[in-house]
């Protein structure tokens, strides 16, 4: 059985939240602020900095769109469920003539 890709979707934004991921990040910010605060730095640092924003923004991104996935998704399954129910009531058949 396999599982939605909403389902998917919000197992990740859960993780993206997690008190694991939150530690990492915790990390991966300690870092920028010593590269940032460092006097001489040497040019992969630098393009380490840059490779780190870079990757929060798209994960910034990211995370806006499975959110807004996940939305739709639901608003999406919420309208077919009232448009079937919509069907049965009004002619008493699942099934359009």
């Amino acid at each position: 059985m396999s599982i939605n890709p909403q389902t998917k979707a919000k197992t990740f934004l859960e993780g993206l939240h997690s008190k694991e991921l939150r530690n990492t990040f915790e990390h991966l910010q300690g870092l920028i602020e010593s590269l940032e605060n460092k006097n001489d730095p040497d040019p992969i640092e630098i393009k380490l900095v840059d490779n780190i924003y870079s990757f929060l923004e798209k994960l910034n991104i990211l995370e806006s769109n499975i959110n807004s996935y996940s939305k739709d998704a639901f608003n999406l399954t919420g309208s077919k469920l009232s448009s079937l129910y919509e069907d049965i009531s009004s002619n008493g058949h699942i099934f359009r003539d």
